[in-house]
Parts: C-alpha cells; structure tokens; sequence
C-alpha cells in the first residue's frame, strides 16, 4: 500500500507527539498515586500512633468515659470511617463510625492500591515501655483522594488531546512544505529515467524554488542531470573500447589457462618427487637404525643360541645314555636266569655311572632355558618384523604399550649397558596407528637417550611411563643424561641437524619422527635444561575409526 512523505511525516510526528503524551501522563498520575498513597500511609500511621498515645492513661485505668470522649473527639474528622479501641486480652473497650465498617473484619492496609472498600485500614499498640497493653484499630476514607486522582488524570487527558490536535495541524503543514519540492525532484527522477532509455535530456532539470535545503538539493539534481548525460556518453565510447579489449582478453586467458596448467603439472611432478624422496629419507634412517641395532641384535640373538646349542649338546649326551641303557635292558629280555644273574651287576655298575637322577632333573632345566632361549629370539624376531611395516601406510589398532614392549625388546641391547630401565605402564585403549612407523619413533627417541647417557660416562637411567589424558595418549621418556641447552631445543627437530660426534647419527631421526607423530595427528614436547637430562612427551589422540584385525 502506498503512503505518501506527507502523511508518513503527519502520522510520524502525531505518533511520536502520542506517546511521549502517553508516558507523561501515567508518569504523572503515578507519581501523583505515590504522593498521595505515601501521604495517607504517614497520616494513618500518625493518628493512630497519636490516638494510641492519647487514650494510654485512660486503657491503663480502664477509663471506658474517657475513651468515649475521645473516640468521640477523633470522629469529628471528616474523612475518618471508624475507630475501635481494644483491651490487651482483645475485649473492645470502644467503638465509633460507620456499623457496615465495624461489623466488617479487619485487615490492616499497606499503600492505597491495596484498599478494595473504599477505607484505609491500619491499628497501632497501645504500649507503655516494653509491654503491649492494648490496640487501636481505625480506617480513613479515601473517597476525596480517589476523586482528586482520578480530576488530575482527566485534566492531563483533556490537555494531552487538544496538545495532540495542535500537533497533527502543525505536521500537516509542514509535510505540505517539505513534499511540494520533493514532488518536483519525484517528477525530474521520472523524466530522468525516460531519458536514459532514449538519449534525450532535455527539458529534464527541475525548477528552483526558495532558498533552503530543499532548494539546495534541487540544485544538485540539475548537477547531477548534466553529470549523468556526460557519463552515459563516456560510458558509451569506453564500452566500445571493452568490447574490443574483450576479444583480445579471451585469447590471452587461452594462452594463460595452458601456462598455468602445464605449471600444475610441473608440480604434481614435483610433489611425487618430494613424496619419494621423503619416503627414501625415511627408509634411509630406519637403515641407520637397523645399522645402530644389527650388532646388539645379532649379540642378544646368538646369547640365547649359544646356550641352546649347548643345551642340545648336553640333551644328545644324555638321549646316548638313554641309549645304552635301554640296549642293554633289551639284551636282557632273552637272558636266561644264569646269564641275567651274570648281567645284572654289570648293568647296576652301568645305571650308578651315569647318575639317571641327576640326569632326570637336568633334562628339565635344560628344556626349559632352551624354551626360554628361542622365546626371546622369537621376540627380537617379532620386532623387526614389526620394525619392518615403517614403509606400510597401514594403520590398525594396536596397544601402545604393546608397541613400546616390543621396541624395547629391540633397542634392550644398547641400553642395558649404559642405563636401569624404568617402566610405569597405565591402562591404555588400542588406538589407531602405523604400527612400524610408532616403533620407529620411539626406537629413535631410546637410542638417543643411550646414546646421550652413554656420553656422561655414568651408569644412567632411563624411565618410560604412559596414561591418558582426556582424549589422548602421553607417552613419557625421561633419561638422566646431560641434557639439552635453549640453543639446541630450538633446531631439535630441523632436518640434518644433530649434537652426536660425526658418523654417530644422521640428524634425521628426530626430523622424521615428528613428522610420523604429527601425520597420527600428535605432538611431541621436549622438557629439558642443561646438566639435568631429557623428558620427551609423545602425545597420540585415541583414535578407534578404521579398525582392523591386528596381526
């Protein structure tokens, strides 16, 4: 629906005029209402504690003359609807004023909004000291103050009507003033845009009337009349221009968008490149971790071997005797009783020789240290072949203490040399990892803890603990080597950069196991200062999407 500027501005101010009205008279009447209601609560208040005060002497002597004269003296004011006097075991000593009051029950009142009968209740003790000897009760009628009220409010109505109606004639002449320029501003817009259409600015500019901002503002449309027509006719030629500057511009994207693809394709190469080069970084320090580990493998591999061998040699040694005597047993099952007799002392000299029950019960020792044996073998055995899927992207759910069991396993010979080794294993739920490439990390991070203890040349210690936290895995390594100065912390992780003597290390282990650790979305933290050794944190989320079966 459309409405006009001038009935907008009429309606606009008459609104605002309204309300302001409005809020000024229920500000008024309010603060009206509160007067009078504070004013009648002060003065019933006031005669009440007055009459209480009054009629005290004539309670205590039970003056009941007394009180009527001045019950009687009390209800002269003109506005008072009762009054009662009552003993301090609740006989009425008293009463004047309206019956209807006095038979109805009494409830005291607390301000004027409260009083639904017409009269203010309120009562005062009649006390000497501390003791309570009695009680006045009484109403005032607020018939004349609801009655000034309510000419107050029909007052400030009756102004707030002819103020409005001022108001509204006010707005109508002055939205008369102000739309009869803009009207003409309305009818210049309309030719304007009929004469953009058709190239054709004359008799488009509006008149000039007045001197004001209305008039002001006519004047910079006609400004704008003649900057808008040089506008359009520049706008013209430089369109001209585009349309020609288009055609050249399509051939150039061509050209361009083949640059730019062959460029993708240079470095979708490149990014295959850098991804072989990382993998052969990474085999190339698994390598030199293998070359650190090969010697202390191969020794704690033909410890057990050796004395397996021994045992078997041993075993053979026996499984002979064993032999023999299970020959001779059989020779004696076609003897005849003289040639048993004969034999039978022969083979008794032959079973206290060999000692059978020292035999007996090293066979069984023998066995078991030759189980012990191959099982540790089987467990080195084990975590190569785990160390060896550090070239798989595989990742399963696996337990990480599991994993850290298992690559100490592996690095035990390079530790036990050196260092005690501490473990302190939390509960731990299987997390998704690459199994290899988590091993390699930590087998990096123990070899430099043997290695950096190894450099004190003290006896060490290394302690490696684990738990949750929240929503991830800490894994702790602590060792008591010589610690790490701020300037070595900061390039720690930097590719090629190492503290080890020549020919000692590649500089690449810690590199590329912070990049195994962040590619499982974790970190690793370094906790260190000189003279007072390492704490590595490994801090894996527990991650239990993608399971699979682990081998």
């Amino acid at each position: 629906m459309y409405i006009s500027l001038r009935n907008k501005t009429i309606s606009g101010v008459a609104f605002i005029e309204a309300a302001l009205l409005v809020i000024l008279i229920f500000t008024a009447v309010s603060f009206l209402t509160r007067i009078v209601d504070e004013m009648l609560i002060n003065r019933a208040k006031t005669t009440a504690e007055l009459f209480a005060t009054t009629t005290k002497d004539a309670v205590l002597s039970y003056d009941l003359a007394s009180l009527e004269v001045f019950a009687e003296e009390l209800m002269n004011n003109p506005d008072l609807a009762y009054v009662r006097v009552f003993a301090q075991n609740g006989q009425v000593l008293t009463q004047r004023g309206d019956t209807d009051e006095l038979e109805r029950k009494f409830a005291p009142d607390s301000s004027l909004t409260q009083v639904e009968d017409g009269v203010f209740d309120t009562q005062a003790d009649i006390k000497q000291g501390d003791y309570t000897y009695g009680r006045v009760e009484l109403g005032i009628s607020i018939k004349n103050t609801q009655q000034a009220i309510a000419k107050v409010r029909n007052w400030s109505v009756s102004i707030a009507l002819v103020e409005l109606v001022l108001v509204a004639l006010f707005s109508f002449i002055l939205g008369n003033y102000l739309t009869r320029q803009l009207a003409l501003l309305r009818i210049g817009a309309r030719r304007v845009r009929d004469a953009i259409g058709t190239g054709n600015f004359n008799d488009v500019k509006v008149e000039v009337k007045g001197n004001d901002e209305l008039s002001e503002l006519a004047v910079s449309f006609n400004k704008l009349i003649d900057s808008l027509k040089h506008e359009l006719t520049l706008n013209k030629k430089q369109r001209e221009v585009l349309e020609e500057l288009n055609e050249s511009l399509e051939e150039k994207v061509a050209l361009r968008t083949k640059a730019l693809s062959k460029k993708n394709k240079d470095l979708l190469k490149a990014n295959k490149e850098i991804k072989e080069t990382q993998q052969q970084l990474l085999q190339a320090e698994k390598m030199a971790s293998v070359g650190q580990l090969a010697a202390g493998i191969a020794h704690e591999i033909n410890n057990p071997i050796g004395f397996v061998n021994s045992n078997l040699s041993t075993l053979k040694d026996y499984v002979n005797t064993y032999q023999l005597i299970v020959h001779e047993f059989e020779q004696l099952s076609s003897c005849t009783h003289e040639q048993l007799a004969e034999k039978l002392p022969a083979l008794k000299a032959l079973l206290d020789k060999e000692n059978l029950e020292f035999i007996n019960e090293d066979i069984g020792d023998l066995l078991n240290e030759s189980n012990e044996g191959l099982q540790r073998v089987t467990e080195i055995v084990s975590g190569l072949k785990l160390f060896s899927r550090a070239d798989s992207d595989e990742k399963q759910l696996f337990d990480l203490n599991e994993c850290l069991k298992t690559t100490l396993n592996m690095v035990r010979n390079e530790l036990k040399y050196v260092c005690d080794i501490e473990t302190d294993f939390g509960s731990l739920p299987k997390t998704t990892i690459n199994v290899g490439k988590i091993s390699q990390v930590f087998t990096n991070i123990f070899i430099n803890a043997a290695q950096a203890i190894k450099s004190t040349e003290k006896f060490g210690r290394v302690r490696i603990s684990t738990e949750v936290d929240r929503d991830d895995i800490l894994v702790k390594v602590s060792d008591s080597g010589p610690g790490i100065s701020e300037s070595a912390k900061a390039k720690l992780f930097n590719p090629f950069f190492t503290t080890k003597k020549e020919g000692e290390g590649t500089g690449l282990g810690l590199s590329i196991s912070i990049g195994i650790v962040t590619e499982h979305g974790g970190t690793i933290d370094v906790q260190s200062s000189e003279g007072q050794g390492a704490t590595f944190i490994v801090r894996l989320p527990i991650n239990t999407e993608n399971e699979q079966v682990v081998l």
